[in-house]
């Protein structure tokens, strides 16, 4: 028995002895980042003051006041995305993918941010699969990737906006809703009603048997997939096999569904910033994995998904949204691209010059990696840190940015969201009562969700601020109710 005491006081005495090596080199690990951190903002004021000597000169020079602290803001974000593209670059060599897509629009920025962390086109001693940009979205590639026009088939689309009128359906296919007027008129439906549950109404029912709906929607869906499949050739991505990684910003990989359900015979590797909870079956071909918040596997650092558009401004590309593909007289594919005049001129205002200082801060961190032996955990709570206080501690010019923007929901909506307008006190008191006006006050808080980024704007009362501060907080707790029954309830549920 004394032997026994003694050797479980050893054990005891080892565990802690290795709990406080792990504690010690995590605090040392936090500590060289943020010396790594201020010495990446001394660098970038440097480059600043001194711009004619700088390899950036002729992206820093002129800069006034607001465009130097969106500059250093993008420093101080790097390691958010430097910690990303490490991760894309580890998990494209864990998972053998032979090529990486950065799907279009954030991924043309983190594309950038990638060729800058890897110039070499390696990590360490491994070569990194090839790299490219393609040309997709969700509302490119959705209808051809329907395997028919079914209310079945419908539903990948109604489990994301679950009401919806056939004016948005028609605009989410990609098709004049124009041209669907006259079956929604013979099944008394009209053209912009918004349809509760549509997969529940007797009318859309009609609709989706009506012959002359669904010759229009079938020809669509075979016309796009064909496209579709032939750009996707011309890249040199055929349904032959192959092991792909795609990158993009989130939330729920829709665009790598659409493509693996496209190419079936392809496996397909998404690595996103974050990923939300699932709603639809996911293809057997598909992998997906996020470096931040996971919302499929815990509810660790999910409140970052609270308010996904903020950071979708941020990594934006001023080059327009992918409405489609159009094959050209001389038989090639080309993607066709709808750029919004407000978007470019936020992006040149402000969205450029912080990722000019993402792009800066990378190549800082960059140097720094081989030296100190990084990989993209050790960058991981700091990334979410930064992500987070981006999103709650929002910098003025951001806040103004976000609020001139006039959003892409083509797909899912059927228009452009000009972000500054807001319901008005009576109507969010109204929607207590009224199903219509709650109906367009439930859509205003599922495309914002932004409280911090509210109190920045100086065209609205205090009183009205606070009433959607209110609305939006409701909102909130509603999604984070139901986060914590998927995860908590329905676990134990299937535990029994």
């Amino acid at each position: 028995m004394r032997c026994g005491g003694i050797f479980s006081v050893y054990r005891t005495d080892h565990q802690q002895h290795k709990l406080n090596t792990l504690i010690n080199q995590h605090l040392e690990r936090q500590s060289l980042l943020r010396h790594l951190a201020q010495k990446s903002l001394t660098a970038a004021a440097h480059a600043l003051d001194d711009s004619d000597l700088s390899d950036d000169a002729s992206v820093l020079a002129g800069f006034n006041t607001q465009q130097r602290a969106t500059f250093r803001l993008g420093v101080r974000a790097a390691p958010l995305l430097f910690g990303f593209c490490l991760f894309i670059a580890e998990q494209s060599l864990a998972d053998r993918v032979s090529r990486l897509l950065f799907f279009t629009r954030e991924g043309e920025f983190f594309y950038q941010v990638f060729k800058r962390v890897f110039p070499n086109g390696r990590i360490t001693q491994d070569a990194l699969p090839p790299a490219t940009i393609l040309e997709v979205s969700r509302l490119a590639t959705f209808s051809g990737s329907l395997k028919s026009l079914s209310i079945e088939e419908m539903m990948r689309l109604w489990r994301l906006y679950s009401s919806q009128s056939i004016f948005a359906l028609g605009k989410s296919l990609g098709i004049d809703p124009g041209l669907l007027a006259g079956a929604c008129g013979r099944c008394a439906i009209a053209l912009e009603e918004i349809i509760i549950r549509p997969w529940q109404d007797e009318r859309v029912h009609r609709l989706f048997s009506d012959p002359e709906f669904k010759e229009l929607l079938t020809h669509k869906i075979h016309t796009d997939r064909s496209a579709a499949l032939a750009y996707f050739e011309q890249q040199g991505i055929g349904d032959a096999g192959a092991s792909l990684g795609v990158v993009d910003i989130g939330w729920r990989g829709t665009i790598q569904d659409n493509l693996a359900l496209m190419m079936p015979g392809n496996r397909f590797c998404g690595y996103y910033l974050g990923l939300q909870r699932f709603l639809n079956a996911q293809p057997s071909n598909c992998l997906k994995r996020a470096y931040g918040p996971n919302a499929n596997h815990d509810l660790l650092f999910s409140h970052l998904l609270d308010a996904v558009s903020p950071l979708e401004m941020l990594c934006n590309s001023p080059h327009g949204s992918v409405m489609g593909y159009d094959r050209q007289s001389d038989g090639k594919v080309q993607a066709i691209r709808l750029s919004e005049s407000s978007e470019r001129a936020i992006h040149a205002d402000t969205i450029r010059h912080f990722q000019d200082g993402v792009l800066f801060g990378c190549g800082f961190w960059a140097d720094q990696a081989n030296d100190h032996e990084m990989r993209s955990t050790d960058l991981r709570e700091t990334a979410c840190t930064i992500w987070s206080d981006l999103i709650t501690k929002p910098e003025r010019q951001i806040s103004e940015a976000y609020t001139a923007l006039n959003h892409n929901d083509v797909f899912g909506v059927g228009r452009f969201v000009d972000k500054k307008v807001v319901p008005s006190p009576a109507k969010l008191l109204y929607g207590l009562i009224s199903p219509a006006d709650r109906r367009e006050v439930i859509l205003y808080i599922k495309q914002t969700q932004w409280m911090p980024g509210l109190w920045h704007r100086s065209d609205l009362t205090v009183a009205h601020k606070a009433i959607l501060a209110v609305a939006l907080a409701t909102g909130r707790a509603y999604k984070h109710a139901r986060m914590w029954i998927h995860h908590h309830l329905l676990d134990k549920r299937n535990n029994r």
